[in-house]
């Protein structure tokens, strides 16, 4: 994969996250700016999903292993996290081959790890340190940094961490 592709794919990873944060803002935590905005970033936060799963089959498995695990965990839990949700996963059958090592790996690995944010976060409502390892996204850049060293596959790596700078990038400047 040359670097030109490189900076496309973490160009959608960034947009990505941020439209997911977006997304999330809009209907849980006050943004408001224009009604049907939500429903835009709905469709957004999935079409670069899609742009995601076309780039590259790896990516794609494990943005699917992320997806149902938000189902699972009950997170998808708005109309505009339906409608991502619904296009990643239509784009994914449509698009992408179905890597099941890959995917049940990561799945497996962000329903227990999400869980345990899901548990401190909601249940607890951790502050402190808890707050800290409960609301960033350590449990998507361990796994799929261990996945790059043992594979050599990056890309994984760089989208998922370049993912989750992006989403809690928009957290920060929305809460200052």
């Amino acid at each position: 994969m040359d670097w030109f592709t490189i900076h496309f794919i973490i160009l959608y990873a960034v947009l990505y996250g941020a439209t997911m944060k977006i997304a999330d803002l809009l209907n849980e935590h006050g943004l408001k700016w224009f009604k049907g905005l939500d429903i835009l970033f709905g469709f957004l936060w999935g079409i670069f999903g899609i742009f995601l799963i076309i780039s590259n089959v790896y990516v794609a498995n494990v943005l699917l292993a992320m997806v149902l695990a938000f189902i699972i965990r009950m997170r998808i839990d708005y109309l505009n996290h339906a409608i991502a949700t619904l296009v990643i996963i239509i784009s994914f059958l449509s698009y992408s081959l179905f890597e099941p090592k890959i995917f049940f790996i990561f799945l497996g690995v962000f329903i227990i790890f999400g869980s345990i944010k899901d548990y401190l976060g909601d249940k607890l409502k951790s502050k402190g340190v808890f707050q800290i390892i409960s609301e960033s996204g350590w449990y998507y850049v361990i796994p799929t940094l261990i996945y790059a060293l043992v594979t050599s596959r990056w890309i994984v790596f760089y989208v998922f961490t370049t993912y989750i700078i992006s989403y809690d990038l928009v957290k920060y400047v929305w809460e200052k």
